[in-house]
């Protein structure tokens, strides 16, 4: 009896072990730096000389060997299953249109897994971006300023979040030689800048060059208690250069969020002759609207994969210039009634 009990604890306890998921170990900030770095899954599979495609799950991807070994990432989940052993990252998966954006520990985890020591990168090596393509237009790198005055009371009472999108280890979308993040951030201080004059309290998700994850950026929207959440991007495009115009994206489920939205897009439309798409229900379950608990919208200027709109959104007059329809929206929601809080 005695023996078949201490058998019976075993097999409990090798259950157990069997059942956890063990962490991927990630990169030493000591050694590789403070900012956790980035990678394509994109990237990965041609430097394993694997493959990649959707699937099995409608957020997933599989990274395939030529062997018959599978790799699988979720979009906005930390856990990877290699060979059906299930390991957690570092941080979430994130999905770029048809591609995915991973930490790079993961890679060097699946290169030591595979036996491919000699692929792990060393540390210091420079992050994502290696792009040939020299940047078509000025890159405006945004400056501190001073303290802004509030000159009108048009926003007071308003507390917004505004979340420059992207940052640091992780650039955004990249074409013609301009990373997104050297976008959304010049546009957001500038935002910023226009909603303190208005009286308006302001809470920035970033202020310099630096990689809040997801998890973080709602965190700050949801404790500052912001009325208003707005999360600003640029587009890319990766089957068609030819695509042009701005978007806002709100909750599928926010009646607030649809009307935040419309005024946005409207603002954008009399400002500039970027082509209207329009204000749209979020079909992906972006996580900045998903788990805000405030009116949030996110909003594409424009399209990087579209040359002359590149340049033009690398341009400070034309940054100004969004932000400024963006502000006009802002106004427009918060004195028509007073944004709800509400999804």
């Amino acid at each position: 009896m005695r023996y078949s009990l201490i058998m019976l604890a075993g097999l409990v306890l090798f259950a157990a072990g069997c059942t956890s998921i063990a962490p991927i170990p990630p990169q030493d900030p000591v050694v590789y730096g403070p900012e956790p770095r980035s990678m394509m899954l994109s990237e990965m599979s041609t430097e394993l000389g694997w493959t990649y495609e959707p699937g099995p799950g409608a957020y997933d991807f599989t990274m395939s060997s030529p062997k018959g070994d599978k790799v699988i990432f979720r979009d906005k989940s930390d856990i990877v299953n290699i060979n059906g052993t299930q390991w957690r990252q570092e941080r979430d998966s994130v999905d770029r249109r048809n591609d995915m954006l991973l930490p790079e520990s993961t890679f060097n985890f699946v290169c030591k897994h595979f036996g491919r020591y000699d692929l792990v990168h060393e540390p210091k090596r420079d992050p994502i971006g290696d792009y040939k393509l020299e940047p078509i237009g000025p890159t405006v790198s945004p400056t501190k300023t001073e303290a802004v005055d509030a000159t009108s009371t048009v926003l007071k009472g308003l507390t917004i979040c505004i979340d420059a999108g992207h940052g640091g280890s992780d650039p955004g979308g990249i074409g013609h030689g301009v990373q997104e993040k050297q976008v959304t951030l010049p546009v957001a201080l500038k935002l910023r800048d226009l909603c303190t004059a208005a009286s308006a309290k302001v809470i920035m998700t970033r202020t310099d060059d630096t990689y809040p994850d997801l998890d973080k950026r709602c965190e700050v929207a949801n404790s500052g208690k912001a009325d208003l959440f707005i999360s600003i991007h640029a587009n890319i495009s990766p089957t068609d250069e030819e695509v042009t115009g701005f978007e806002v994206f709100y909750n599928k489920n926010s009646e607030p969020g649809a009307l935040f939205a419309k005024a946005l897009v409207s603002a954008m439309d009399a400002a500039t002759n970027s082509p209207n798409r329009g204000a749209k229900k979020d079909p992906r379950g972006l996580r900045v609207l998903e788990k805000t608990q405030m009116t949030a919208v996110l909003v594409e200027l424009g399209f990087l994969s579209n040359s002359s709109e590149a340049s033009e959104l690398t341009q400070k007059s034309y940054q100004d210039k969004m932000a400024t329809a963006l502000f006009e929206g802002v106004v427009q929601t918060w004195t028509k009634g007073r944004a709800s809080v509400s999804k």
